[in-house]
């Protein structure tokens, strides 16, 4: 901490006699001193105020001990406003404002992660520090950037990235510069928790940070790479009926919107198109357009499964888990029966190869 003061032209007195020359005219000087960080020019706190008298003949500096008590008093009073000591106190105001932003903005983003985690949508991206899942770590080994690709029930399903990060900060750099778009950026494994674990895993300091793209963009780049789904040109049954229930299930500007996607989803899966079938096992699930029915929902899904709709297959999976009476094993023998090329790996999570 360095120091240093600024001077205030305070006008002339005739209240002194100079003590070399015996003039009376001298020309007042107030000095404040103050402490500083870096720039002199940026003052944080005063420590300190004097007046002295110039001499206007031969230049003689007269300090405080050379003048009388009550000229000293008088002179101080005059030179000094509280407008010159607040103006010293700059630095200290910089810091508290630059104290009060940080603590606002890290409040935002620790509120925008709590909301996001409890209330996850596809797409959204969070910094799992793999270290509360794992004990088999590298000493190096410590973030993944997980992606939720799928929302079944109450469960979330995180596709993780294949790399490790050292630092939090690589969330960001990670995503800003287009890493999370590669082709084999997250593995083919899927994180699947229910949001109660994945809220303990936030609160346990698992969840780091968690961000929701705006459109299709998340720190200054493109996020997914397909934001939309098109008919081809070759027909295929449902497909037309599937892309107008998706049509109508982002039109938040029309009344019943949702039923109608339902209805339209509903023709298409009975055409046995799976996205649609899919997308009806969905509407099942969450029990907001229709009665919920996991019943139901497993039958869609093991319809769209049936076709070989890996992701059909895993969110089966989930449901069966939470559902009572429904055999896993069974629905993959199923599958097998069905002509389904069916894998299971050593986790016992299902692929189709």
């Amino acid at each position: 901490m360095e120091y240093s003061e600024s001077v205030i032209n305070g006008g002339v007195t005739y209240g002194h006699k100079c003590a070399y020359c015996g003039n009376e005219k001298h020309h007042v000087k107030g000095a404040i001193k103050y402490t500083y960080l870096i720039l002199e020019s940026l003052p944080l706190f005063p420590v300190g105020k004097s007046v002295r008298l110039e001499c206007t003949e031969c230049l003689h500096i007269a300090e405080r001990q050379d003048m009388a008590s009550e000229l000293y008093q008088k002179l101080s009073g005059s030179v000094f406003t509280i407008y010159h000591f607040l103006l010293k106190f700059l630095g200290v105001f910089l810091i508290a404002y630059g104290a009060y932003y940080w603590y606002q903005a890290d409040n935002a983003h620790t509120l925008q992660t709590e909301k996001i985690v409890s209330y996850p949508q596809i797409n959204d991206f969070m910094m799992i520090d793999y270290r509360h899942l794992s004990d088999d770590l590298r000493p190096h080994q410590r973030y993944r950037v997980a992606k939720v690709v799928d929302l079944t029930g109450d469960t979330v399903s995180l596709a993780v990235g294949n790399f490790y990060y050292r630092h939090e900060s690589s969330f960001r750099d990670a995503i800003a510069s287009g890493q999370t778009r590669a082709f084999n950026y997250f593995g083919k494994n899927h994180l699947n928790l229910r949001i109660t674990k994945l809220n303990a895993l936030y609160e346990a300091g698992g969840v780091t940070e968690a961000a929701r793209p705006e459109g299709n963009m998340l720190f200054g780049n493109f996020v997914i790479n397909d934001t939309g789904y098109r008919v081809g040109a070759t027909y295929i049954p449902g497909e037309r009926e599937y892309a107008s229930g998706l049509a109508f299930e982002e039109a938040n500007y029309l009344q019943d919107h949702e039923v109608e996607a339902f209805q339209r989803y509903e023709k298409s899966a009975n055409m046995g198109f799976s996205l649609a079938q899919m997308k009806l096992a969905e509407y099942y699930m969450a029990g907001e357009v229709v009665e919920p029915n996991f019943h139901k929902a497993l039958y869609w899904l093991e319809s769209a499964s049936l076709q070989s709709n890996e992701r059909a297959v895993k969110k089966f999976t989930i449901v069966c888990s939470q559902t009572k009476g429904c055999d896993v094993n069974a629905f993959y023998q199923r599958l097998l029966d069905n002509g389904v090329n069916l894998t299971v790996n050593h986790q016992g999570k299902p692929f189709i190869d």
